[in-house]
């Protein structure tokens, strides 16, 4: 959640639609956002790939930008309008500032996605009044919140498989989808890597 936050382009390629969000230092602009992370794991896509994460990472990048009228402007839809099936007739103001176009979320992006945004925002207006409303605005999309290539690590020291001392953490590893998630994980891994020194000193 970025509170007096904006959303922002961070595409690093030709045709294809990266958003990201972040907030001045002060917080104190109008805006907010928050990014809603779906959990793909590789038994989710066909195939025997290493790196069919990567390139589904890239389809839907390419995808949304198509979905964008090839260019910067965003796809989006209202939040209640996507769970229900429905497409936005209209869009509320956003922060994004190349701008904004309706688009049926629900329809284009892959199944994986869209069946567990709907059913998350669902336990979310039940737990949190207002929550699933459309005032709120979901802009497609924020693919770049963890890596789509893991580097294995040993579940109970969190050591690389085969490399001594090397500890994979955090998001760029493929182990955090956002700024908590890579900080408690990060927590764990130092605590396992000073565990590591402390043995080799005794």
């Amino acid at each position: 959640m970025c509170p007096g936050g904006f959303v922002i382009p961070a595409a690093t390629a030709p045709q294809q639609i990266v958003t990201n969000g972040m907030s001045p230092a002060n917080r104190g602009t109008k805006w907010s956002n928050a990014g809603m992370v779906v959990q793909i794991n590789p038994e989710d896509i066909e195939g025997n790939d290493l790196l069919r994460m990567m390139h589904f990472q890239e389809q839907l990048e390419k995808d949304t930008w198509q979905q964008g009228n090839m260019r910067q402007t965003a796809p989006a839809q209202r939040m209640a309008d996507f769970v229900n099936k429905r497409l936005s007739y209209d869009l509320p103001a956003s922060s994004y500032a190349p701008g904004l176009i309706s688009s049926p979320l629900h329809f284009w992006l892959p199944d994986t996605i869209t069946t567990r945004l709907q059913q998350a925002f669902k336990n979310f207006g039940k737990q949190a009044h207002g929550f699933l409303t459309n005032e709120a605005v979901m802009i497609a999309t924020e693919t770049r919140t963890s890596s789509p290539v893991r580097i294995l690590r040993d579940r109970e020291t969190f050591m690389h498989v085969r490399l001594q001392g090397l500890f994979p953490c955090g998001e760029g590893a493929g182990y955090a989808g956002g700024i908590v998630s890579a900080g408690i994980d990060g927590e764990r891994c130092a605590e396992m890597a000073s565990a590591y020194l402390s043995s080799l000193q005794q």
